[in-house]
This record gives C-alpha cells, sequence and structure tokens, in this order.
C-alpha cells in the first residue's frame, strides 16, 4: 500500500481507541469482582496475606490468593471513586491494550485503514471477557511481552531483559503469569527454527534462554512462592491440583456457538498463513498454533487469544494482499475500500455493544440481590446460609464478618462444589447436606446465568411444609426454615410460595433480552406461566423450548396438555 500522511495514521487509531472505550465502559457485572474487593479489604486491614478460606464455612481450607496485588489495586480505587471508579480502570485497561496492538502494528508497517478493521474483529472475540478480573492484567502483560520479544529480536537483546522485572509484577497480579512462561518458550522455539535457518546467531538464542529461566524464577516470589505457578499449570492441564476446579464451566471446551468470532479470526489467520507460506515468521506460525489449541480447550481461553492475534493478524494480511494484488491495483481505489471498511467496522462495533447492551459505569443493580441481602441483613437472619455460586462473592462482600457464604468463585473444595450441585439440582442427599451444615436461611436466584433455566431448589423449597418463603423480588428469593427461635420472622415476612414463579417469570424474560440463545430460558419461561396460570404464555414458551429439544418427554406432554386450550 502507499504510505500514509502522518494525519492519516493518528486519526484513525485514535478514533478507533474512542470506540474500545465505549464499548468498554460498560456496569460491573461480574461475579467474582466482589470477593476480589473483599480478599483487597482485608490483606489492606489486618495487615497480613490470605492463607486460608476466611470468608466462607470452610475457613480452614488453604487459600490461593494468586491476585493478592490486583486485589489491593481494585479495593483502592473503589476506596477512592467507588464501582465508578472501579469499572472505569477495567475500560482503561482494554483500551490501553487495543491502543498498544495498534502501534505495535503500526510500528511494523500496518496501514490504519487495514489495521484497524482487523483489530476490530480480534477484540469484537473478546468481549466476553471486559470484566473487572485480574486476567486484564494477564492481557496488558502478554501484549507488552509479545512486543518486547520481537523488539529484542530486532533491535538486540537489550529489549529482554525488561521481560524479567515485568514478570516480578505480573506474578503478583495474576497467576495468568504462567502464559509469560508460554510466550518466551514459543518464542524461543521460533528462534531455534531461524537458527537452523541461519536467520539469527547462536549467542541471541542462549540470550534468551538465560533471560527465560530469569523470568521463571521471577515467578516464584510471591507470598505462596511455588503454588502460584504449580496451581495454574494445573488450570493448563499439565497437572491436577484442585478438582474441585473441574465443575467451574469457563474451564471447559466450548461450543461452536459460543465463539464464533474466535473461528472467524483463527480461520482468517489461518488463510493468510497458507497464502504465505514461504515468508512466514516462524514464530507467528509457532503462536498461531498453540493460540488455536488452548481456544479450543477451554472457554476462558477462546476470548483471550483472538486479543493476541491481533498482534500478528493485520500486517500479516497486509503482506499478503501486497504479494498477490499487483501494485496499480494496490493504491487508492484499495485504500478508498479500506477506509469504507474502517468505518463500517466502527458503526458495527459500536451498534452491536453499546446500542443492544448496557452502557454505562457503577454498578449493575440487576446483576446481584442487592435489595436481598440489605433484607437480610436488617432482619438479622440466621447466620447459616445456603447461597446461590454465583453471589457467593458479592455476599461476602457485603456480609462479612457476620455470615459466612456457603459457596463462591474462589471455592476449590470438591466436597462443598459437589453440595453445592446437588443442592441446586434437589438431587438425592441434598437434604442431608442442609442438615449436615445446619442451613437455616436460603437466598439464590430462579434461573441459571448461562443456561436460563429453572434452579430446581427453589421449586422444591416451594413445596416443603418446612421452608416459608418470606422475600422475593425480580432478581432474588430468601427462604427461612421454620426454626421456633426465628418464628416471629417467619411469621411476620411469609409470603405465598408460588410468588417464587413471580421472580423466576421477571427473570428469565430479563435473561431472554439479553441472550436469546440461552438454551433454557424457556423452559423457565414455560414453567412460570404456567405456575401463574398463564396458559397461552406457558403453551408457547415450552413449544419454542421443544423446538430445540426434541427428546425432551416431559416437555412434550405438557405442550400435548395445554395445545387444546389453544383453541
Amino acid at each position: 500500500m502507499t504510505p500514509c500522511r502522518n494525519y492519516e495514521i493518528e486519526w484513525p487509531g485514535w478514533l478507533w481507541c474512542l470506540a474500545v472505550f465505549i464499548v468498554a465502559l460498560r456496569p460491573m457485572e461480574d461475579f467474582d469482582t466482589f470477593w476480589q474487593l473483599q480478599s483487597g479489604k482485608f490483606i489492606l486491614e489486618s495487615g497480613h496475606f490470605l492463607y486460608r478460606d476466611t470468608f466462607s464455612i470452610t475457613p480452614d481450607a488453604f487459600r490461593l490468593e494468586h491476585c493478592w496485588l490486583s486485589d489491593i489495586i481494585f479495593y483502592l480505587h473503589y476506596l477512592a471513586g467507588g464501582f465508578k471508579l472501579l469499572s472505569l480502570l477495567k475500560t482503561v485497561l482494554i483500551t490501553l491494550c487495543g491502543l498498544l496492538l495498534y502501534r505495535c502494528n503500526m510500528r511494523r508497517g500496518g496501514d490504519p485503514y487495514l489495521v484497524v478493521p482487523i483489530l476490530t474483529l480480534c477484540l469484537a472475540a473478546t468481549i466476553g471477557s471486559w470484566v473487572e478480573r485480574p486476567q486484564l492484567w494477564t492481557y496488558l502483560f502478554s501484549i507488552i511481552y509479545l512486543y518486547l520479544l520481537h523488539k529484542g529480536r530486532e533491535q538486540g537483546s537489550n529489549a529482554w531483559y525488561w521481560l524479567i522485572p515485568l514478570m516480578l509484577v505480573w506474578a503478583n497480579l495474576h497467576a495468568g503469569c504462567i502464559f509469560g512462561f508460554v510466550l518466551i518458550g514459543l518464542f524461543f522455539i521460533g528462534e531455534i527454527v531461524r537458527l537452523a535457518l541461519k536467520e539469527t546467531t547462536s549467542n541471541s538464542v542462549l540470550v534468551l534462554a538465560g533471560i527465560g529461566l530469569a523470568v521463571f524464577g521471577m515467578a516464584f516470589i510471591n507470598p505462596y512462592g511455588s503454588r502460584i505457578p504449580m496451581q495454574i499449570l494445573a488450570h493448563l492441564n499439565l497437572t491436577k491440583i484442585s478438582s474441585g476446579q473441574q465443575a467451574i464451566m469457563e474451564w471447559l471446551p466450548p461450543s461452536s456457538e459460543q465463539i464464533m468470532l474466535f473461528y472467524l479470526v483463527f480461520v482468517l489467520w489461518g488463510c493468510i498463513i497458507l497464502a504465505k507460506w514461504k515468508k512466514n515468521d516462524p514464530a507467528e506460525v509457532i503462536f498461531f498454533c498453540a493460540f488455536l489449541y488452548m481456544g479450543t480447550s477451554q472457554v476462558r481461553h477462546s476470548v483471550f487469544v483472538p486479543l493476541l492475534a491481533g498482534f500478528y493478524l493485520p500486517v500479516s494480511l497486509q503482506d499478503v494482499v501486497g504479494l498477490y494484488l499487483p501494485v496499480q491495483k494496490n493504491g487508492t481505489f484499495f485504500r478508498a475500500a479500506c477506509r469504507f471498511c474502517t468505518m463500517i467496522a466502527l458503526v458495527v462495533f459500536l451498534s452491536q455493544n453499546v446500542v443492544r447492551t448496557s452502557w454505562g459505569w457503577g454498578i449493575s443493580p440487576v446483576s446481584y440481590p442487592v435489595a436481598a441481602t440489605q433484607f437480610l441483613i436488617q432482619n438479622q437472619l440466621p447466620p447459616t446460609i445456603y447461597n446461590f455460586y454465583d453471589w457467593g462473592g458479592y455476599l461476602m462482600w457485603k456480609l462479612y464478618p457476620g455470615y459466612q457464604v456457603f459457596v463462591d468463585g474462589r471455592n476449590t473444595s470438591a466436597e462443598i462444589l459437589d453440595a453445592s450441585n446437588r443442592i441446586d439440582n434437589s438431587w438425592n442427599g441434598w437434604l442431608e447436606d442442609f442438615k449436615r451444615y445446619n442451613i437455616k436461611t436460603v437466598i439464590s436466584r430462579t434461573c441459571y446465568y448461562d443456561s436460563g433455566g429453572p434452579v430446581p431448589l427453589v421449586e422444591t423449597l416451594a413445596k416443603d411444609p418446612d421452608w416459608v418463603l418470606i422475600y422475593r423480588d425480580e432478581i432474588a428469593v430468601i427462604f427461612l426454615r421454620k426454626d421456633e427461635t426465628f418464628r416471629n420472622v417467619w411469621e411476620k415476612f411469609a409470603i405465598p410460595s408460588v410468588s417464587v414463579y413471580e421472580t423466576m417469570y421477571a427473570e428469565a424474560n430479563r435473561l431472554l433480552r439479553e441472550d436469546p440463545k440461552r438454551t433454557g430460558v424457556h423452559l423457565a419461561l414455560g414453567r412460570s406461566s404456567l405456575k401463574l396460570g398463564r396458559y397461552t404464555e406457558a403453551f408457547a414458551h415450552y413449544s419454542r423450548h421443544l423446538e430445540k429439544n426434541l427428546g425432551d418427554s416431559e416437555t412434550r406432554m405438557l405442550v400435548d396438555f395445554l395445545s387444546p386450550k389453544q383453541r
């Protein structure tokens, strides 16, 4: 492509960064942020690191708070500006990642009108991970590592030495620091290939190897020593440490529907690599294969590695364009087409992620049981609570030290995770679990967040004469066991148990608006509509659910039962 004037280089990049900032400026909706806030608060106020699961019913279990430094940073932002400043920190970190990728591509000779639409695709594939969590530090440091690795190759090994002190910081911000070793290792393999091709020197390769060892050593300088790198290795399936983690969905392989943009990014990248096969950088090919494997092996990786693909993809596509398009067609017309694609990409990026989703800062009130938690505190309900997994972090933030949560996103206990699974699904043994842990208060949502399907526990408790529904809103329900000690509470606040289905109906409708692809949301809407006597709606939703679940005999029976009422 023809060279760009300076203003042509600058304005697409700044416009694109502004678009990224706007899209990233969303209210807090993640469930794990609050246990990180509570951890940061505890460390600062007590002056001690966390080594025990202090905030849950298993306080003697070992706690690996690998992101302790990030916890403190998050909590300090909260103290300075509340949830608004915390959500702004997330927005700034994501925008900084986008700006670094843009600058890296421009430094390597990229054309801004080709770089912007390709980077837009790469970042759009990662939007699901744009939340207030320590993983954002790993995103940022990974891009910096890629930049320094290539700069050290091109301008001398001095740039590589920066990898060492950066790891000292990274290792205390997030256990994803292990990915720094992965990047160095993969790049080192690429340098070995280049050495065989006589494109580099053995001295350079040896320097990189030495720096890699020093970086590895830096990861052990943290309050937990070797436990942090070993824990994250377990998550990479190289060893097994926490069997309980296997039950968490984000560690499971993704379905094709979950990662369509991931596939689009990597199909495009793969085609580009094939198109310029003899001119490929060995490191790029190795990174492509490794990132592809990572993205197809775990959900959490599939919304991360497209970001790193943005380091290579735009310039590689530009190289292919230069190889296959005649020079005379590689000028004004092509640049005009790229300008058009840039504007279309920005418009679509903004419309899909601002107009169709929540936008703003602070906390999203529909994501957490804010009012229900306040009700629990005001009425001093029994402290032996069972809580839904998603809300463990928020509840420990609001209730500790008066209450300890049953389960939350930090939990690595296979026993507690198994018990939580039995209880939520009302499987055999759930009542014994309640007795074992002396559960007297239950605070839960009525629909699963991921699938939108109904939570069996709330329906079971609604039918159980030993439990009373004492609170409901459009987000949460609270049940209280009929204990004589709290008779005055459950007699005062008792409400009809069928009201559970009002909450389920409201929550399922909200989840449907957020994501119509949720697999169980029509089942929840059908169930709640039927219980509330809304037979026309029940028939419609059960029929929609049956369309995608033809083997569901129970739903088929209900559709047959309700169909005469439609005539």
